[in-house]
């Protein structure tokens, strides 16, 4: 009988936190997505709706930017960092929730909320 190999299979543990750090980045994309459509579903003047529509995830984006980001130009120690990013996907689902989608707006937190837990439970942040 051979012994167990002692190379790692491709695949594995970094396979799956690469997953997770794709998912995380994808639902942050999704945040300022929303932040659109909610601007948009303002009741103002369609010139101030166009205005909210870019601007909030404008806004959102040079937050994220300056605060969120793993480059930002303002890195926050862990505790606030993981403060930041909870009230980021909170204003999300919120934003969601006031677009008459709850459910979805809860779908969003949640997913965000477990995947961070086992990417910092696997040692890397989100």
């Amino acid at each position: 009988m051979a012994p167990p190999s002692r190379h790692r299979r491709p695949g594995g543990p970094a396979v799956i936190r690469a997953f997770g750090l794709l998912l995380v980045f994808l639902l942050e994309l999704a945040v300022l997505a929303v932040g659109a459509r909610w601007g948009w579903s303002l009741d103002v003047p369609t010139a101030v709706r166009l205005l909210a529509a870019v601007g909030v995830p404008l806004l959102l984006a040079g937050l994220w930017g300056v605060l969120g980001s793993p480059r930002a130009r303002v890195p926050l120690r862990p505790p606030a960092k993981h403060a930041f990013q909870a009230g980021w996907f909170v204003l999300g689902g919120g934003m969601l929730a006031l677009l008459g989608q709850p459910w979805l707006g809860l779908a969003l937190v949640i997913v965000w909320a477990v995947v961070t837990i086992l990417l910092r439970r696997a040692g890397r942040q989100a």
